[in-house]
C-alpha cells in the first residue's frame, strides 16, 4: 500500500462533486432570479392590463362616468356606490389601487377615500384619456408603481362615434412587487438548498462507492498494482486466458499467445474459439464437486499443438467474477514428468543403496574388530552370491543401457521396500545372430533363445520405455505398501517379450507388470488413464497419463486387469525397431 500526504481519491471525488453541485446551483439561482424578476413584471403587467380592460367595460363604470361628465360641477362622493364596488374589486384581485377618472383626470375611486375628487398623479394618464391602453411605470401618491391604463368608451347608443368618457388605472407598487419577488426567491432558494444538500450527500455516497469498488486503493497504488500485474503476467511461462462470467475473453498474456500462435481477442467467446477446455462447465458449476470435476487437467489440440489446460473459477466473496484458463505445453510437461520420475527414481535408489551399504559396513566393521576372518570371508561371498543373480543377471540380458540401469535401480528400491521383484525376458528376434543373416525366416534354437538378449532399441523408444516401465513399477510398489494382508509376501513381476513381426528391424514389444496387491476399484480403472486422477491425494496422477500419451503416440495398446481376488495386471504392447547402429 502506497501512502501519500495528499488528499485521497474519495476526498477529492467528494470535493469535486460537491463543488460542481454548489457552483451549478448558484449559477442556476442567479439565472433563475433574473428570469424570475422579468417574468414577474410581465405576468403582473398582463394581469392588471386584463383587469383594467374588464373594469373599463363594466356598465356601472360607464354609467357613473356619463353622469359625472354631465354634471362636472358636482364633486365626486367618497362613499359612492362606484367607489365601494371598485374597492371590493381591488381587494379581490390583490392590487394596490384601482382608479376610475373622468376625462379631466379627477378621481372617482381610490384606496384612500380622502383622495377621491383630486386629480390623478403621475402624468402618464393622458394617452389613456386619448383612447389608448398601455402599461407604464411612474410615481404617484402611493409611490413608484407599475400601472395599466384602459380608456372607458361611451356606449354605441350615445351616438354614432364612440367617445372617451374616462379611464381606468390599475397599479401595483414596486414595493409590493419586490415583496412578492422576495417570497418567490425565498422558495427558489429553499428548493436549491434542498437540491444542494442531496447533491452533497450524493457526492459523498459516490465517493464511498468508488472507494469500496477500488478496495480502498488510491490512484498511485492502483497504477503500481497494474504495473506489477502486467509484469507478473509477462513473466509467467504458463499461458493465461481470463474470461468474464459469460465466458468472453478479457485478457490474454504473452505466453498464451506464443503457445496458441493466434490468440483470441478480448470480447470473443473462449468456448467457440478453443473448445473442450471445460471453461463453460466450470463457470456453470453449482457445487464444489462439479467445480472440481470441471477444473481437472485436460488435453486439447489447437493448430496441431497439444496443450494441457486447467480451468479455475474466480470469486469475490459470493460473487462470480469469471474464470482463468491455464495453458501448458504438452511436450514440456511430458519432459518435466520424465525428469521428475528419473530424479525420484535415482533418489529412491540412492536411499536404498545408502541404507544397505551402511548396514553392510556395520557387519564388516564388527567382523573385522572380532578378527573373525572366516566369518568375514563367508559374508563377502554371500554378498557376491546374493547381488549378482538379481541385478547382474537381468542387466546381462538387456543390451540397452537405459533399461538395464532402470532395472538395477528398481531391484535396489524393491529390496528397500521389502518387495520381491522378478524380471522375465522372452526374446524372439529373427536373424539375431550373424550366422542367420543369410537365412530368411530362420529362427533361433532353444539354447540360443535362452541366451538371447534384449537388443539396443531406437533411442527415443528406449527413453519412452524408461518412463513407461518406471511409472508402472512405481504404481505397483505403492499399491503393495497399502496391502493389509500379511499372509503372502509382496511381489511384482515384470515381463518383457520382444518378437519380430516381419523384417529384422520390425518387432513388437510386450510389457506386463503384475502385483499381488489389493487391486483397483472399477471406478478407478475407468479414470486411471486421465491426468490428475489418483487414489493418493493431490499432486499425483501424472504417471499413468504419461503412459497413455506414449502408448497413443506410438500406436500401441494397453489394458488393466484387476480380478476380485486382488492384484493388478497391466499389459502393454508397442511396435518398435532395433537401433540401426546396435550390434546384432
Amino acid at each position: 500500500m502506497l501512502h501519500s500526504s495528499q488528499p485521497g481519491l474519495s476526498a477529492l471525488t467528494s470535493l469535486l462533486a460537491a463543488g460542481m453541485v454548489i457552483v451549478s446551483l448558484l449559477v442556476a439561482a442567479w439565472l433563475f432570479s433574473a428570469q424570475l424578476e422579468r417574468t414577474q413584471h410581465e405576468i403582473q403587467g398582463q394581469r392588471i392590463a386584463a383587469l383594467a380592460q374588464r373594469i373599463a367595460r363594466l356598465p356601472e363604470v360607464r354609467a357613473t362616468l356619463s353622469e359625472a361628465n354631465a354634471s362636472q360641477v358636482a364633486p365626486p362622493a367618497a362613499d359612492s356606490r362606484l367607489a365601494a364596488g371598485i374597492e371590493r374589486l381591488r381587494r379581490e384581485n390583490a392590487v394596490d389601487f384601482i382608479v376610475v377618472m373622468r376625462p379631466d383626470g379627477v378621481r372617482l375611486s381610490h384606496p384612500e377615500p380622502a383622495r377621491i375628487g383630486q386629480p390623478f398623479q403621475g402624468g402618464d394618464e393622458q394617452r389613456a384619456l386619448g383612447g389608448a391602453a398601455y402599461l407604464s411605470e411612474s410615481r404617484g401618491t402611493l409611490g413608484e408603481s407599475l400601472r395599466s391604463f384602459a380608456p372607458v368608451m361611451a356606449s354605441a347608443s350615445d351616438g354614432e362615434a364612440r367617445s372617451v368618457i374616462g379611464a381606468v388605472a390599475i397599479g401595483i407598487t414596486l414595493d409590493s412587487l419586490g415583496r412578492r419577488l422576495a417570497d418567490e426567491k425565498r422558495q427558489l432558494l429553499i428548493g436549491l438548498g434542498i437540491l444542494m444538500l442531496f447533491g452533497t450527500l450524493g457526492a459523498l455516497g459516490l465517493a464511498r462507492y468508488l472507494r469500496r469498488q477500488l478496495k480502498g486503493l488510491e490512484p498511485a497504488a492502483i497504477a503500481r498494482l497494474v504495473e506489477e500485474h502486467q509484469a507478473v503476467l509477462a513473466s509467467l511461462e504458463e499461458g493465461i486466458i481470463v474470461v468474464d462470467p459469460e465466458g468472453h475473453v478479457t485478457l490474454v498474456n504473452a505466453a498464451a499467445r506464443e503457445l496458441l500462435g493466434t490468440a483470441p481477442e478480448p470480447g470473443e467467446c473462449l468456448e467457440a474459439w478453443l473448445p473442450d477446455t471445460g471453461m463453460h462447465e466450470c463457470l456453470a458449476a453449482h457445487s464444489p464437486a462439479a467445480e472440481q470435476d470441471a477444473a481437472r487437467l485436460r488435453q486439447v489440440t489447437h493448430e496441431g499443438r497439444r496443450l494441457w489446460v486447467r480451468c479455475q473459477r474466480v470469486h469475490d466473496g459470493e460473487h462470480l467474477m469469471g474464470g482463468v484458463l491455464v495453458l501448458r505445453e504438452h511436450d514440456r510437461m511430458q519432459r518435466l514428468a520424465e525428469e521428475l520420475t528419473g530424479v525420484r527414481r535415482q533418489a529412491e535408489s540412492l536411499r536404498a543403496a545408502r541404507h544397505e551399504f551402511r548396514n553392510r559396513l556395520h557387519v564388516l566393521s564388527g567382523l573385522t574388530q572380532m578378527q573373525d576372518l572366516d566369518g568375514l570371508r563367508d559374508y563377502l561371498a554371500l554378498l557376491v552370491e546374493r547381488e549378482l543373480p538379481a541385478d547382474a543377471a537381468a542387466a546381462e540380458r538387456i543390451a540397452d543401457p537405459l533399461l538395464a540401469g532402470l532395472l538395477i535401480g528398481k531391484h535396489s528400491e524393491a529390496r528397500e521396500r521389502g518387495i520381491a521383484l522378478n524380471v522375465e525376458l522372452d526374446v524372439e528376434w529373427h536373424h539375431a545372430r550373424p550366422e542367420h543373416r543369410e537365412m530368411p525366416g530362420a529362427a533361433l534354437s532353444q539354447s540360443e533363445l535362452s541366451q538371447a538378449v534384449l537388443p539396443v532399441l531406437e533411442r527415443s523408444l528406449s527413453h519412452d520405455l524408461v518412463s513407461v516401465i518406471g511409472n508402472l513399477l512405481d504404481n505397483a510398489f505403492e499399491a503393495l505398501e497399502e496391502m493389509d494382508d500379511a499372509t503372502h509376501a509382496p511381489a511384482v513381476t515384470l515381463s518383457l517379450m520382444l518378437e519380430s513381426v516381419g523384417e529384422a528391424s520390425e518387432a513388437q514389444l510386450s510389457i506386463s507388470v503384475a502385483d499381488n496387491g489389493p487391486g483397483m476399484s472399477a471406478e478407478l480403472m475407468e479414470t486411471a488413464r486421465a491426468a490428475g486422477v489418483s487414489s493418493r491425494g493431490e499432486g499425483r496422477g501424472l504417471g499413468l497419463s504419461l503412459v497413455q500419451e506414449i502408448v497413443t503416440a506410438r500406436a500401441g495398446d494397453w489394458h488393466f486387469y484387476s480380478p476380485p481376488g486382488g492384484g493388478t495386471l497391466v499389459e502393454l504392447t508397442l511396435p518398435c525397431q532395433r537401433s540401426p547402429t546396435a550390434a546384432p
